[in-house]
């Protein structure tokens, strides 16, 4: 990403939208799987870490390191 001296909203909003549309091409033709996308992007179930010591917290978590 270039230095926010330099940084263009529009821009930025035109490389995502880009990215997007290739990410929905790749999906569609089956050159990568949803899963593979969301990883590549940061996503993933993994990279949670959940703390707390409520009930309701070490239940989420439990579900999360099941999965």
């Amino acid at each position: 990403m270039k230095s926010e001296k330099n940084f263009s909203f529009d821009q930025r909003a035109a490389e995502k939208a880009a990215a997007r549309a290739q990410d929905e091409c790749d999906i569609r033709s089956g050159a990568a799987s949803a899963a593979q996308i969301a990883r590549e992007n940061g996503g993933g179930r993994r990279e949670i870490k959940l703390i707390g010591r409520s009930e309701r917290m070490r239940k989420l978590a439990s579900f999360y390191r099941n999965t």
